[in-house]
């Protein structure tokens, strides 16, 4: 039975590796979190590029209109008073619509200097933001890298653990085996516990001196009476 009981300690020792190597597969960051955040991200910059885009074609609707205002004010200037009106009447129509083309350039050139302060300030926050999309995607980049290793390297370790497990487990007693994966799970896969100094370390409460007796003699398997693990005395 100390032989049976020896496997049995050493395949609670696999199976607590492959808990937690499976616990840290399971926790290991794939990047999703900051790949939501990325969507966002660039989300919002499309918007950004969207209303820059917006702003300069208003920009360069502004600045051909106000061009052509400039132009039509000069040729109209330029038949007022280059001295070929005679008529009073022409003359006043010409300065009334003078008047109005210069009101027109007022509005176009506020209008502008307004564009011109919003396409400078949306091409400074376009730029903050690709700057921003472009650390997340830096980041993603490492994320994933180091995801691929871990989870490469910690699944080879499963897989060896896997293979050790099914070379112990040919080697029990199969009613034992069914008794160890019983505990195991009712006890958060902790099945074999050691016991050191007449404490066993699954619960922590003291062994009595019959039990310490059974164990010491190795012929049986001994549980712990408050929390029923198997208990292991280690040479």
């Amino acid at each position: 039975m100390k032989e049976q009981l020896d496997l049995l300690y050493e395949l609670q020792q696999i199976d607590t590796r492959i808990d937690a190597s499976t616990k840290r597969l399971e926790a290991l960051d794939d990047g999703a979190g900051k790949r939501e955040s990325l969507g966002i991200e660039r989300a919002h910059l499309a918007d950004l590029e969207s209303a820059l885009e917006d702003s300069s074609t208003k920009q360069l609707d502004r600045e051909l209109e106000l061009e052509s205002t400039e132009e039509e004010r000069a040729e109209k200037w330029s038949r007022a008073y280059g001295g070929t009106v005679s008529d009073p009447k022409e003359l006043a129509s010409l300065e009334k619509k003078i008047e109005e083309l210069d009101r027109r350039r007022d509005k176009l050139e506020d209008q502008l200097l307004a564009l011109y302060d919003a396409v400078e300030e949306q091409t400074t926050r376009r730029q903050q933001q690709r700057d921003t999309v472009a650390q997340l995607e830096n980041e993603i980049a490492g994320i994933e890298r180091a995801f691929e290793a871990d989870s490469a390297e910690l699944s080879v370790a499963i897989a060896q653990a896997q293979d050790e497990r099914a070379e112990i487990i040919s080697q029990l007693n199969a009613d034992l085996v069914a008794m160890y994966e019983n505990i195991r799970e009712k006890n958060d896969g902790l099945a074999v516990v050691e016991v050191n100094e007449r404490l066993c370390t699954g619960c922590r409460v003291s062994i009595s001196v019959m039990l310490l007796d059974q164990l010491h003699s190795g012929k049986k398997i001994v549980r712990c009476e408050n929390c029923r693990r198997i208990l292991y005395y280690k040479d």
